[in-house]
């Protein structure tokens, strides 16, 4: 694995996030040169570190791996041209990619929190909707 490509991708998601190097480490129980050492590459990720991270940061832990070479036999996710392996397909489709990506640009946790509540009234408004429309038939 590239453990410096890695650490870009947990820097640039940590930065999106809108987290400082001090404010990650805190979360993780880890000093903010640590965090450093992962993020320049110089130092492994455990897997259980690796779940922390994508925890912390609402990103899949897909997003934080290194992309494989050109060619390879398994696909990747690649959120900067949202191109999908086959298997990701069905669980996540291009709309609800564009939407994620859409939220994870809102810094507040607010306005974050509106939105969220308003999506669940959508579900509602339209499940009530298509009550209506069944019992009337």
């Amino acid at each position: 694995m590239d453990a410096k490509q890695l650490g870009r991708n947990i820097r640039k998601f940590r930065e999106e996030a809108g987290l400082s190097q001090q404010s990650l480490a805190d979360q993780l129980n880890i000093s903010f040169q640590q965090l450093q050492k992962y993020e320049y590459g110089q130092s492994r990720i455990t897997v259980e570190r690796m779940i922390d991270i994508s925890r912390i940061l609402k990103v899949p832990i897909v997003q934080l791996l290194p992309k494989l070479p050109e060619g390879s036999a398994q696909g990747s996710y690649s959120a900067e041209s949202e191109s999908f392996a086959p298997f990701e397909r069905v669980l996540v489709s291009p709309e609800e990619t564009a939407l994620l990506k859409v939220f994870r640009r809102i810094h507040s946790q607010r306005v974050r929190s509106i939105l969220l509540q308003q999506a669940k009234a959508w579900v509602e408004a339209e499940r009530d909707l298509m009550n209506r429309t069944e019992n009337s038939e």
